[in-house]
């Protein structure tokens, strides 16, 4: 992690209730490429169908091309996919699947 993202870190911990207004700053094409690296590779696809492993083949151009978007404020983040998955009582729990981009972004920033 960058010594500014430890910071920012640092700050949130100290106090939960702090606002970041923006951070774009320290979305870095470096930064999207190890929040992709640290998902897992065995989740399932989102609504856009694409795997981990479809989106490894060509990372580096699928980021890069993730970051000019970000970059130039084009960017949407995609629907979710909708999954029920049964509960030991009988009933169905809702989860939403994000595609393979928007996960990169999110699990990048989520935390701050």
């Amino acid at each position: 992690m960058s010594p500014k993202l430890d910071r920012l870190s640092e700050l949130a911990k100290e106090d939960p209730k702090r606002q970041f207004f923006s951070i774009a700053h320290l979305i870095t094409p470096e930064a999207l490429y190890a929040a992709f690296g640290g998902l897992r590779k065995d989740a399932s696809a989102g609504v856009d169908g694409v795997t981990h492993e479809e989106y490894q083949k060509d990372a580096e151009r699928n980021i890069r091309q993730l970051h000019q978007r970000l970059k130039d404020g084009k960017y949407q983040a995609q629907p979710l996919r909708r999954v029920y998955i049964p509960k030991e009582d009988g009933k169905q729990r809702p989860i939403s699947i994000p595609s393979r981009r928007t996960r990169s972004c999110r699990r990048r920033w989520s935390k701050y």
